[in-house]
């Protein structure tokens, strides 16, 4: 079956933003992005280049008014979208398709735990956002480097960060998942994880069996893996 097509939106960069040394915010603005339906957190849209390239990227905000929307890019250098953004300029232009994404729910719970790597941290603190602020929340992020690589977070009750440096031996992942695996969790918790998919998995498997939580309260994917030049979830 196919999917149904998604509109487009043709845009251009209107500013380059660097978050840290490996994140960079780009914003677009279009004609038609006040159109640009984002009902719910960590929808994302298809990135196209004029050369063909395209991937997938959680919008981080969107501003319909001004028909505006931010998109945050990691900066690995290892595909055409990473090195296009790290020599992005105002002006250039591209094309939005989308968006898509199912609504992660977080109804009735008690907790919630969040983990990503820098490539799921746009979609981790577009959750953030909308939880309802009573909600106690633990953040998880494995970063690359221990100097500047944290993102200022909301001011809100209940939230602790946790600001995981990559050891350089290790595969990506790894740390994210052994904290994880060694961290206890507050009854009640409801789980979304993303980044690389081995690490995802581990910490999935170790989320329904050893803490066994029930599986609607477990939201996973895995958004890239070592490895292969583009995986598909």
């Amino acid at each position: 079956m196919f999917r149904r097509p998604r509109p487009t939106h043709d845009v251009r960069v209107i500013a380059v933003t660097p978050l840290t040394p490996a994140l960079v915010r780009l914003t677009f603005a279009g004609p038609t992005l006040d159109a640009l339906a984002i009902e719910h957190p960590t929808q994302w849209v298809k990135l196209d280049l004029p050369e063909g390239h395209s991937r997938a990227y959680t919008i981080r905000f969107h501003r319909p008014a001004e028909r505006e929307v931010d998109i945050d890019v990691v900066l690995h250098g290892n595909g055409p979208l990473s090195r296009w953004a790290e020599v992005a300029r105002v002006g250039d232009p591209a094309r939005l398709a989308g968006p898509r994404g199912r609504r992660p729910s977080f109804e009735g719970a008690g907790h919630v735990l969040l983990a990503a790597d820098e490539s799921a941290l746009p979609a981790a603190l577009t959750i953030l956002d909308d939880l309802p602020p009573a909600v106690p929340v633990s953040l998880f992020v494995e970063v690359g480097d221990a100097t500047g690589a944290a993102l200022p977070l909301p001011e809100r009750a209940g939230l602790t960060g946790h600001w995981l440096p990559r050891r350089p031996e290790l595969p990506k992942g790894r740390t994210l998942a052994d904290t994880l695996l060694a961290t206890d969790l507050p009854t009640g918790t409801t789980a979304w994880l993303a980044g690389e998919a081995n690490a995802v998995a581990t910490v999935r498997r170790h989320l329904l069996t050893d803490w066994a939580l029930p599986r609607e309260r477990v939201h996973s994917k895995g958004y890239w893996k070592q490895g292969e030049a583009d995986h598909k979830a």
